[in-house]
């Protein structure tokens, strides 16, 4: 594992950088490259901050975000992927990589595969902002507002807001100092994020609540969004990336899913989970990852086919837990 000093020389001793995250990019993912990408180019460097598709809609606020472009313009020294678990799901066009060129991995996701020349992996971490954060501050490069409000921005949505398990008094301390140094407004940042949605998101997602079903087991609850219905709303799909917490979020239910339809034989499955089941080992049986409470998968197969999978794989995992608890009590 590279050390937090090898990748503080790699970002002091080059000159120019392309730095690139992840698919279908949250909170986290443009608030760290954002992040690291402003400090890079306050400390001089030639930089470019590339998401093909650009910044969602709801992360835009962000001062800073109109510098990300969807294709790099130029051959970097040195490549920076940001919360990312997975080459495959880097958004880099594959010109990018020459040989020759190393590849910085920085991220937090405990399924990451190491795919970088040098990895600096940190699972403990509530968020890959959290990491970029002590990166900048321990190698001495300079914040600005923007750049606090992308780190924020990044940690307060990997946390739920500070709702899910990941908090802690390190989260909540880091984010008190930005809060304080840089004068940054906790409510405008929520507000942009969770209530400024699109007038037919929401009926959309009127429409995916209908679809909600629980198990017999009562444990597992999951909704779909077919194509045809993906299509009729016109909604991009990065504001369909909560929808599932409406599944995880019925009383006495383990895990939420949402299957989504993304095209005709393509279904993005986001999972959600509590304390009981580790959703990021689920996902990746199917090529994806993520985190023990939060993962997501694409399956390749008709919707049907999809949610038979799915569930095939958690049935056994609950047959499992049950087996443990009962020789547990043995």
């Amino acid at each position: 594992m590279t050390s937090r000093e090898e990748i503080i020389e790699l970002l002091k001793t080059g000159d120019n950088y392309i730095i690139g995250c992840h698919l279908h990019p949250d909170g986290d993912a443009i608030g760290s490259l954002l992040a690291l990408g402003l400090a890079l180019e306050t400390a001089g460097k030639k930089m470019e901050m590339v998401v093909p598709g650009g910044v969602p809609a709801m992360f835009r606020f962000i001062g800073g975000t109109e510098k990300i472009i969807e294709a790099p313009t130029f051959s970097p020294e040195v490549i920076i992927s940001v919360d990312c678990a997975e080459k495959s799901r880097l958004l880099l066009p594959p010109e990018t990589f020459v040989a020759g060129v190393p590849v910085v991995n920085i991220d937090h996701h405990v399924s990451n595969s190491m795919f970088g020349d040098f990895n600096y992996v940190q699972p403990e971490a509530a968020a890959t902002g959290e990491i970029i954060y002590y990166i900048l501050t321990a190698g001495g490069f300079a914040l600005d507002t923007r750049a606090a409000e992308a780190l924020y921005t990044a940690v307060a949505t990997d946390t739920g807001f500070f709702r899910f398990s990941n908090t802690n008094d390190r989260v909540l301390s880091l984010v008190a100092g930005l809060v304080k140094t840089y004068n940054l407004s906790p409510g405008h940042i929520a507000e942009q994020v969770h209530e400024e949605k699109s007038y037919d998101s929401l009926r959309l997602l009127g429409e995916v609540l209908s679809t909600l079903r629980i198990a017999k087991n009562k444990k597992i609850a999951w909704m779909v969004l077919e194509h045809e219905l993906l299509t009729k709303h016109s909604v991009p799909l990065e504001e369909t990336e909560n929808f599932v917490n409406h599944a995880i979020s019925i009383q006495g239910v383990e895990v939420g899913l949402f299957f989504k339809e993304v095209n005709p034989g393509e279904i993005k499955v986001s999972w959600r989970s509590r304390i009981a089941v580790d959703v990021s080992r689920l996902a990746a049986r199917f090529g994806g990852g993520g985190h023990a409470r939060a993962a997501g998968c694409t399956i390749n197969a008709p919707l049907s086919q999809a949610v038979a999978e799915v569930f095939s794989v958690l049935n056994g995992c609950f047959t499992e837990n049950a087996v443990k608890e009962e020789r547990q009590r043995v």
